[in-house]
């Protein structure tokens, strides 16, 4: 296996930490376990570049540079992190004004630029490493009898410029699960105008929940921090809004994955840490 690194400083971790023990812990189980890249910059997202241009770029290039300096392929435990590094990279490897000023701002922290860095989903990264038709071999619980939503909504098309969408569902479908067609798949998630319009974006997340509930989703899978603390975290919020209770689970895929391999312990899964609890397992 090439050297790879992993990227686990996302957004709001007091809420979204079962998505960085899952994936830690499915890496672990898999023997595919990476160091973890430090001194990175908590993502910021992508949502944020209108906020101050300048600063997102130059943050997201100071995590490709310690990567560099690892000289290591940088693995995102969710998708939110990995379109802000890949925005940056496109914009950096197309704006070379850019690129020069802040590979000398770099240079005062003894860290170079690298334009070739390989940035990948954690669903790439297992799939290239350890690879489908594997992990249905070592499936120990199938979840053929369940329904789901897989979810990568409005970061759907953003994903397929620089990823393998496909990975995420060859990846649960190996575990059996099948997954529910729904209208909103592409909608967003409400979370980028929660800031402000708190009541909108309850009603935007949770019309979106009930069009999944609506089309017999059991439980529903995603795999960036936002959507988890939309989905999870603020559910009952959701429910008064619209005015019907959703009653969903909220899985990362990393989640489905050890759960399919066996592993029931919930704190090693992560759902120790969830708001709405699950009966699933």
């Amino acid at each position: 296996m090439k050297k790879y690194i992993l990227f686990d400083a996302i957004i709001d971790i007091n809420h979204t930490l079962p998505l960085v023990t899952s994936a830690k812990e499915l890496l672990k189980v898999l023997n595919l376990e990476i160091p973890v890249l430090s001194g990175a910059t908590r993502d910021c997202g992508v949502e944020s570049i209108g906020e101050d241009i300048e600063t997102f770029y130059k943050e997201n290039a100071r995590t490709l540079a310690l990567a560099s300096k690892e000289k290591s392929s940088i693995v995102c435990v969710e998708d939110s992190s990995f379109l802000s590094l890949k925005a940056t990279l496109e914009e950096l490897k197309n704006d070379k004004n850019l690129a020069n000023k802040i590979t000398l701002g770099l240079k005062k922290d003894n860290l170079e630029l690298n334009l070739d860095i390989e940035i990948l989903t954690l669903a790439d990264f297992i799939v290239k490493e350890f690879g489908i038709s594997k992990l249905k071999k070592n499936v120990n619980k199938n979840f053929e009898k369940f329904f789901a939503a897989l979810y990568l909504g409005s970061y759907r098309c953003q994903i397929e410029r620089y990823s393998d969408t496909n990975s995420y569902e060859n990846l649960l479908k190996a575990t059996g699960l099948k997954l529910v067609d729904y209208n909103l798949k592409n909608q967003v998630n409400g979370h980028a105008l929660y800031d402000v319009n708190e009541k909108l974006s309850y009603k935007i997340a949770g019309t979106l929940m009930l069009d999944m509930f609506d089309n017999a989703a059991d439980f529903v899978v995603v795999n960036d921090a936002r959507s988890f603390v939309m989905f999870d975290e603020h559910q009952k919020e959701l429910e008064k809004v619209v005015g019907r209770e959703i009653k969903l689970s909220i899985f990362s895929l990393a989640e489905i994955l050890l759960l399919s391999l066996g592993i029931t312990d919930k704190k090693r899964v992560g759902l120790d840490n969830h708001a709405i609890k699950t009966d699933i397992i």
